[in-house]
């Protein structure tokens, strides 16, 4: 074959495969043009902040057959440090899969113990699936912790775990809520066939209080790390859940403090749509500053629902009083306390449309019953 002819089909086959650098043309043409013999070429760059060296095979398999790149040796180290990794390539590996099997590589053993130093298409393709699968499990955690209130610190534990392939593993994280800090354990495992992490469950507790609570993941749902907080504390989440039979439902959600489960939790009592509890018919009633202005109302409600003491500013005899408002679905009412955790009556700060219906309803009761007790004396 024509020397220019092979360089150019080289040239070719290597810029398909992502080794295009300038450096790697020129030294290709010097070796082929005016050469009979096999080579290697070398190639050295930093890949971030790591050294790769790429040597790239050049065999006749005919002695009268033309140059052809046999295979790929590659190596990354870290300078200065006892970190290294070797590897060999089958031709038709793309730049981009040698770069990823390298850093992989260096950050330690693959976990086959049988896996060889030669890398062809099935087993790259194999290990980058994987990788993907990882990827894209590692991310679904993340967003899950995120979605639950547990933000991004844990996101580079987690990542180092699932890269070890630890088939079971705790992550450690503290939150502050109104100056009280909540403890929590969250457990992973991975599934027996797919090799997938799952967030099962995290352990709860509230620091310098003998009060702890373990909540679990339903489906990548469950208690938000803020509502068990809010739990904990005794006041009550609505939240969708699901029974027996995979059917869902809303249900409001209340620790039960003086019975544990069998596994030495607290057991949860819910209030479903049955019980009839609804917030708002109190809310509704209360003379509350500003409630009227778009979206208050609903961010109120919101609230109330994800377990806070929400504070408003409520008309009493026509004075703003600053109070906490906590939903109460066990006695049917909301909770009022002021500033000091003082208990305060609802009927102190009702609207006054509503007072004048409870009074108009407490004369119709009063009236029925003189009728009724008048009824009994004339039978007599």
């Amino acid at each position: 074959m024509d020397q220019a002819v092979n360089f150019y089909e080289l040239k070719t086959q290597l810029a398909d495969l992502g080794f295009a650098d300038p450096d790697i043309v020129d030294r290709l043409r010097e070796r082929i043009v005016g050469s009979t013999r096999d080579f290697r070429l070398l190639h050295r760059e930093n890949l971030n902040g790591l050294v790769a060296e790429y040597s790239f095979d050049i065999q006749r398999h005919e002695p009268d057959g033309p140059l052809q790149f046999d295979h790929l040796e590659a190596a990354i180290y870290r300078p200065g440090k006892e970190e290294y990794f070797y590897a060999i390539f089958s031709p038709d590996i793309t730049r981009d899969e040698v770069d990823q099997i390298l850093q992989q590589g260096i950050k330690g053993p693959f976990v086959e113990e049988n896996l060889p130093d030669y890398f062809d298409r099935a087993k790259i393709s194999n290990i980058l699936n994987q990788n993907n699968m990882n990827t894209q499990n590692l991310s679904y955690l993340q967003k899950q912790l995120l979605n639950l209130g547990f933000g991004e610190g844990m996101n580079k534990e987690l990542e180092k775990n699932i890269e070890a392939k630890t088939p079971e593993f705790t992550l450690n994280s503290t939150n502050d809520y109104n100056k009280q800090n909540v403890d929590y354990k969250l457990h992973f495992k991975a599934g027996e066939k797919d090799e997938m992490y799952f967030f099962n469950k995290y352990d709860a507790s509230l620091q310098g209080k003998d009060m702890a609570q373990t909540f679990y993941i339903n489906k990548g749902s469950g208690i938000t790390a803020k509502e068990a907080y809010n739990l904990m504390e005794g006041r009550a989440v609505h939240k969708e859940l699901e029974n027996k039979e995979g059917e869902k439902y809303k249900a409001w959600v209340v620790i039960d403090k003086d019975n544990m489960t069998e596994n030495g939790n607290h057991k949860l009592n819910t209030f479903s749509d049955g019980w009839n509890y609804k917030p708002e018919r109190a809310i509704d009633k209360m003379a509350i500053v500003g409630i009227d202005e778009p979206g208050n109302r609903d961010k109120l409600m919101k609230s109330l629902e994800k377990g806070n003491r929400h504070q408003v500013e409520a008309l009493r005899d026509g004075k703003p009083v600053k109070l906490f408002i906590e939903a109460n679905p066990t006695e049917h009412r909301v909770n009022l306390t002021n500033y000091k955790g003082e208990a305060q009556q609802l009927e102190h700060y009702k609207k006054p449309e509503a007072k004048q219906e409870q009074k108009k309803a407490e004369t119709q009761t009063q009236e029925t019953s003189k009728k009724k007790s008048k009824g009994k004396k004339m039978s007599v």
